[in-house]
């Protein structure tokens, strides 16, 4: 088969792979449509050394048909279409035997520590594999992963109707936040921060209420305006790797300064950089501070909203290229191109 094959860093290009063996509990799948991620960014960029062998096949957010299907499985067919959860494992750690899956000692993902969606099959097992309604368009299949991960985010942050919420970072996972929390957990009012006028253009699209370009105002000012100088209920961080801006604090500093008094604050962006809190105010305020790693069995969830026409795949998936141009498609993620969000490759266009 053909595959986009990560040979070093930035190096990713069209090879050939082995297609993949299915175990009796697996089925083999022809992959789709797959996403670029930020993760998968970061281990374009070489920071996943300690964890991602060359060559690797990455491709994490991915989508197509079963073609075929172990002699263990009943639940699946040839030909169904289907999305994968990339999440494996071990069940038997102290996370994973008090139900936190997801913060495994040992997690490994498809497309990150084992080949993934950028190959034109993958075997998955067949517990990871959800069927994929007639009514979303194939291309949007790798955004299941991603408002899975926006239904977790606002689980973890007990986000109750009618609270205010800010979000910070308008990029591909705080938009798919955005969109889970604006048409299925009826906030009050809905805040979100970032430096790209495309972006939260986008945001205010798909229902933001307010947009704030940090780089033309201060965005814990605006917030504590917003809020008559209350704060808001919860602070979702989808920065990550920022962007220091002058008299900007960084994300988690504004976060603790957002929030209102006994308020939460979630973080989520995977950036590599130290972020000093002050936390005599986070103290004061009796405030939660909560981290959310990918997904745990939302994908049910983020597939019936999707079914339903409730979120606005249409508005981030603003790139789709043939997996030959798997080059081309991650510099043009790496540049941090503006009006790019998310990007879908098709992956038999080889």
């Amino acid at each position: 088969m053909k595959a986009g094959i990560l040979y070093n860093d930035r190096d990713i290009r069209v090879g050939d792979a082995p297609e993949p063996t299915i175990q009796p509990d697996e089925v083999l799948i022809q992959n789709a449509f797959a996403g670029i991620c930020g993760t998968d960014l970061h281990i374009y960029r070489g920071e996943f050394h300690a964890r991602v062998k060359f060559p690797a096949i990455q491709g994490h957010e991915f989508g197509g048909v079963i073609v075929q299907v172990g002699k263990q499985v009943t639940n699946f067919k040839v030909g169904d279409r289907v999305v994968v959860d990339p999440i494996i494992s071990c069940h038997s750690c102290p996370a994973c035997l008090t139900g936190h899956i997801n913060a495994c000692r040992t997690l490994k993902l498809l497309g990150v520590d084992l080949n993934g969606g950028f190959g034109q099959y993958v075997a998955a097992p067949a517990s990871h594999v959800f069927h994929l309604p007639e009514s979303v368009p194939m291309k949007f299949a790798p955004m299941v992963e991603m408002y899975g991960l926006g239904c977790h985010v606002l689980t973890r942050g007990k986000v109750q109707p009618g609270e205010t919420v800010a979000i910070l970072g308008a990029g591909k996972l705080g938009l798919a936040v955005l969109d889970v929390l604006c048409h299925s957990a009826n906030p009050a009012t809905t805040i979100i921060t970032d430096v790209q006028p495309f972006r939260l253009e986008t945001a205010r699209k798909i229902g933001a209420d307010y947009a704030i370009d940090i780089e033309q105002e201060d965005p814990v000012t605006r917030v504590m305006e917003i809020t008559r100088g209350e704060g808001v209920d919860c602070v979702i961080e989808c920065v990550g790797h920022f962007h220091e801006i002058a008299e900007r604090a960084a994300p988690l500093q504004q976060a603790v300064k957002m929030i209102r008094t006994a308020g939460r604050i979630v973080t989520c962006g995977l950036g590599e950089q130290l972020s000093p809190v002050h936390f005599k105010t986070l103290v004061i305020k009796e405030a939660e501070m909560i981290a959310s790693r990918v997904t745990l069995g939302e994908f049910p969830r983020a597939i019936r909203l999707m079914a339903k026409g409730l979120v606005h795949p249409e508005l981030q998936v603003t790139h789709e290229l043939p997996l030959r141009e798997i080059g081309a498609a991650f510099a043009q993620v790496d540049r941090e191109d503006p009006r790019t969000i998310k990007v879908v490759l098709d992956v038999q266009k080889a």
